[in-house]
Order: structure tokens, then sequence, then C-alpha cells
């Protein structure tokens, strides 16, 4: 498995590292790592994009409710707890199988955060949790007036829950909204530095993040 090689990797890494601040980084992503395997990507608040060819019924977004259970119209609660966003498909595929002959199953974990600050459009906005952070600023209008691209942070509940190193770091590496962490209802915070940074140093800055890909959740069901 992909995420248990990474783990393994990123272990490795936090007791060779070359720094005290790279093996703190590489034991906190491996960390985090770890605990995915164990406990699912499904959090409270995050929604199920579901798509059941022939059963207008179960074609809907669905939110996973606090015990990480997923209701479904006329069927009984199905438990998300240590299922990974790549496996939800397969996963409700199967659960379905149950109660229904041979579904057709089209399934995408969605997030639904709050991209504020120094952007083109702030506001909430529900991604697919393998949205590239940069991507979903873009989304968002990308960054607007002197916006601080290297003070960028998650907020969760009024406090930092990525720094702007490790933003920095997610940037760098091209990073999902899922590998960083990021759960429903997150702020990802872009600061304004008024006069202190140049135009040209926006648009590198826009120029390191962007891949220029645009999404819809509607182009998900057809």
């Amino acid at each position: 498995m992909e995420l248990e090689e990474a783990a393994k990797t990123l272990e490795n890494t936090a007791k060779t590292g070359k720094s005290a601040a790279d093996r703190d980084r590489a034991r906190l992503a491996a960390q985090r790592i770890r605990q995915r395997l164990t406990d699912g990507d499904f959090q409270p608040g995050h929604r199920i994009l579901l798509a059941v060819y022939g059963d207008t019924t179960l074609t809907d977004t669905f939110t996973v409710r606090a015990d990480r259970k997923l209701l479904l119209p006329n069927l009984p609660p199905m438990s998300l707890a240590g299922v990974l966003d790549s496996e939800l498909q397969a996963f409700l595929t199967k659960e379905l199988s149950n109660y229904l002959k041979t579904p057709n199953v089209q399934a995408q974990g969605l997030l639904r955060v709050s991209i504020l600050g120094s952007v083109g459009q702030p506001g909430f906005y529900s991604f697919p949790m393998d949205f590239a952070i940069g991507d979903a600023i873009m989304e968002a209008g990308g960054p607007a007036g002197q916006a601080e691209m290297d003070a960028v942070v998650i907020r969760r509940a009024g406090t930092v829950a990525v720094d702007k190193k490790g933003m920095q770091e997610a940037f760098r590496l091209g990073l999902t909204l899922n590998d960083i962490g990021v759960r429903p209802g997150d702020e990802v915070f872009i600061p304004d530095g008024g006069d202190r940074k140049s135009t040209w140093q926006k648009v590198a800055a826009v120029a390191g993040i962007v891949t220029g890909l645009a999404w819809t959740v509607s182009a998900l069901v057809r």
C-alpha cells in the first residue's frame, strides 16, 4: 500500500534526517499517515457525493454524521471508520450490494472549507478530498492584493492547525487537502502584507502553486 510505504519512509527520515527540523516534520507526517491508516479519512462533516445509477433516492450528497456513519435513505447506517478516501467507492459498492443487485456506484468524498483573507473570492467551498491545496486557493480566485503566500496557515476552531512552514512544504510538494490533514470547517487563511510584497513577488508565488486545474462538483454526476 502506498500510504504504508510512505509512512515507513518518513519514519526512517525521522531517525536519520540531517536536521532536527527535518526529523520533526517527518515524524509528524508519519504520525498523520498512521492515524489515517487506523482511523480512515472520514470525519464528522465530510460529505459524500454519491451516484447510484437507476436509484434516484441514493443519488445525492450525504453528510457523515457525528458517529462517523453514513445514513442513506431506507438503509441501515454504514460506518466509515477505517475507510480511506481512495477506498470509498469500492467500500460503498460492496455495502450496497447487500441490498441492491449489482449496483453501479460512483462516490466522491468532499471537504467543505472556508478560504479567507487575501483571495479573489473568499468564502466557503467544497472540494474533493484529494484536491491540491494550491488548486483550492486558485478556485477561490487566487491570491489578491498583496497576498503573503509564504505566510498561509490553516486554522481550526481559532487555533493554527497547519503553520506557515507546513503550508510551504505542502505547496512545494503539491500536497492535497487530505495529505495535510484538513478537516471539515477548517479555514485556509491567506494574509495580506500590504505594500511589503511587490507585484512580481505575488506573481512568482502564484506560479509556484498552481496547475491551472478547474473543477466543479457537478461534473461527477452525469
